[in-house]
C-alpha cells in the first residue's frame, strides 16, 4: 500500500519541489497551504507522514506539531520540518515538540537526491515497525486471556455435557424432549471443539474477512495460530483463510460433532450411548 504524505507550506512552488523530490517513492500526496488546512486534512484523511513548514500564518508549524502531539490519533504520525529558519532555537523547539527531523530551505542537491527521500522512507518504516510491535504485544495479551477464559468455560461445559448425556439415555424421556436434549449436546460439542482449538493456540494469527460495510475484519486463523496442525479436528477444511473462524463457519464445521470433546456423536440408539459425567 502506498504511503500518504501531507505537504504543508504556504508557498506553492515549495510544495511542488517536495513532490518532485519524492516522486520516485511509492507515495500519494495531499497539500495544505496553512496550518488550519493541514489540521483539517489530518482530521479527515489517513496520513503516514507530514512534511511541514514552520513560518506560516497562524496556526504556524509549531502549533501544528503541538496539536498533533495532543491528539491520540495523530500523535504517532512522524513530522519532518523543512523550514527557511536557521535559528537554533527553532530547530531545538521543533525537535522538542516531537518532529522526527529538520531540514533547512532552500534544499541542497544532497538533500534532494539523498537525504530527504531516505529520511522520509526511514521515518515511515520506523513508525510501521512500531505499530507492528504494538500489535504483536496486544495479540499476546489476547492469547493469554483466551487461554485463561478457556479454562473457566471448560468446567461448566463438562457439567452440561454430562447431564445432557444422562438425560438423553434416560428411557423415560419423551421423544420430543430427547430431540431437544440432542440439540443441547450438539451445541456443547461445538463449544468443546472451539475450546480445544483455543487451547492449542501458540501465537494468534489473523486473516482479513469481508464483513458488511467494512472492507474486512480480523478473524483468528486457528490452523496457523496453533502451529499449522489445525488443532485436534479437521475444521480447517473449507474454512476461510485455512481454518479461520468466521461468523458462519464455526457452526458449520462442528455441526457433525467433529470438534467434540467427551460427548457422543449423536448417532445410534440411546442404549448404545455411554454416560459421561466427567
Amino acid at each position: 500500500m502506498s504511503s500518504h504524505l501531507l505537504l504543508v507550506d504556504d508557498e506553492a512552488h515549495n510544495r511542488k519541489l517536495l513532490r518532485m523530490v519524492l516522486r520516485q517513492g511509492d507515495y500519494t500526496f495531499s497539500e495544505a497551504e496553512d496550518g488550519r488546512q493541514a489540521l483539517a486534512i489530518l482530521d479527515q484523511e489517513r496520513v503516514d507522514l507530514v512534511l511541514l513548514d514552520l513560518m506560516m500564518p497562524s496556526p504556524n508549524g509549531f502549533d501544528v506539531i503541538h496539536a498533533m502531539r495532543s491528539n491520540d490519533r495523530l500523535r504517532d504520525i512522524p513530522v519532518i520540518v523543512a523550514s527557511a529558519s536557521t535559528a537554533p532555537d527553532d530547530v531545538e523547539r521543533s525537535l522538542s515538540l516531537g518532529a522526527a527531523d529538520y531540514f533547512m530551505k532552500p534544499l541542497t542537491e544532497w538533500d534532494i537526491r539523498f537525504q530527504l527521500p531516505i529520511k522520509v522512507r526511514n521515518a515511515i518504516g520506523l513508525t510501521k515497525a512500531s505499530d507492528e510491535r504494538l500489535k504483536a504485544e496486544r495479540m499476546k495479551a489476547v492469547s493469554a486471556m483466551a487461554v485463561a477464559l478457556n479454562h473457566e468455560i471448560n468446567n461448566p461445559l463438562q457439567v452440561i455435557q454430562g447431564n445432557a448425556q444422562l438425560l438423553y439415555v434416560n428411557p423415560g424421556i419423551s421423544p420430543e424432549a430427547r430431540e431437544k436434549v440432542q440439540r443441547i449436546r450438539q451445541a456443547t460439542e461445538t463449544i468443546a471443539g472451539l475450546t480445544h482449538r483455543i487451547a492449542a493456540l501458540r501465537d494468534i494469527v489473523t486473516v482479513d474477512y469481508p464483513a458488511g460495510n467494512r472492507t474486512a475484519v480480523p478473524m483468528v486463523n486457528f490452523k496457523a495460530s496453533s502451529g499449522g496442525n489445525g488443532g485436534t479436528d479437521e475444521a480447517g477444511k473449507g474454512g476461510a483463510g485455512g481454518g479461520a473462524v468466521t461468523p458462519a463457519g464455526a457452526q458449520e464445521r462442528t455441526a457433525g460433532g467433529s470438534g467434540g470433546s467427551g460427548g457422543a456423536s449423536g448417532s445410534g440408539s440411546p442404549e448404545d450411548q455411554t454416560p459421561n459425567v466427567g
